[in-house]
């Protein structure tokens, strides 16, 4: 029969210690993942405004560029115009609204004829929900009329 020496303090010391040593092991990898998914998140949602910047930037771009084009054509006609979203638009549906306005005075009082309201509406899906922004003109319509006829002088 063999007796085994009771253990010595130092050795019991030493597994304990080394439970510890696994216990912050665990410790530290597990606040490690905790941040690294608050850090994945931040990132997540920094490239989401990002995208939202850019599809507003683009929109604002295309508004303007439709009002311009509507706003100067030779003959202004009453009606909405639908524009249809492309893959280029990033989904960007846009709509013209060309109205005239009747019964429009300026300051002294005096009818101001032949002015339209041009409106532009775009609309867009922002990821799931939709939203939208609108730009607006006023035109008289014979400003980009051409003349008939030249001018001769005696």
């Amino acid at each position: 029969m063999k007796i085994h020496p009771p253990p010595s303090p130092h050795r019991r010391r030493a597994r304990v210690h080394s439970g510890m040593i696994l216990l912050e092991m665990l410790m530290a990898i597990a606040i490690f993942g905790m941040v690294a998914l608050g850090l994945m998140r931040a990132l997540m949602i920094g490239a989401q405004t990002a995208i939202i910047a850019q599809m507003e930037l683009r929109m604002i771009q295309k508004m303007q560029s439709t009002l311009t084009e509507y706003s100067k054509v030779q003959t202004l006609q009453e009606g909405a115009y639908d524009i249809p979203a492309t893959d280029i638009d990033m989904g960007v549906a846009m709509r013209v609204q060309v109205e005239k306005m009747d019964k429009l005075l300026n300051a002294d009082g005096q009818p101001l004829n032949d002015m339209y309201h041009i409106m532009v509406t775009a609309e867009y899906e922002n990821f799931g929900t939709k939203g939208q922004m609108t730009a607006d003109t006023y035109r008289y319509a014979n400003l980009y009329k051409t003349q008939a006829g030249a001018v001769t002088t005696n």
